[in-house]
């Protein structure tokens, strides 16, 4: 059960820091390592896992695909070409 619970936070873990406001980053940072620590504290040390360290890397991969997805052009749409058109002064 502490390996999947060890999983589930460092998968959150990444996705806690970005999805803070820009201000609240390093608020967010200390907090995912406050847990860490408490998890370390009460369980297993989470640096030796493997779970820690896949968790991680597919939460860090996660926030990178969703960064690029959102980065893509898209298609011009009819509205956008119409809005760029100079007036022809007809009604």
């Amino acid at each position: 059960m502490s390996s999947i619970l060890l999983l589930i936070i460092s998968l959150v873990a990444p996705w806690v820091v970005q999805l803070a406001p820009p201000r609240q980053r390093p608020v967010a940072l200390v907090a995912v390592i406050a847990v860490l620590l408490l998890f370390g504290i009460f369980s297993i040390n989470p640096i030796t896992a493997w779970q820690f360290w896949v968790g991680l890397i597919i939460g860090i991969v996660s926030i990178v695909v969703w960064i690029n997805m959102g980065n893509r052009p898209r298609g011009r749409s009819r509205w956008e070409d119409e809005e760029r058109a100079e007036p022809t002064g007809e009604l």
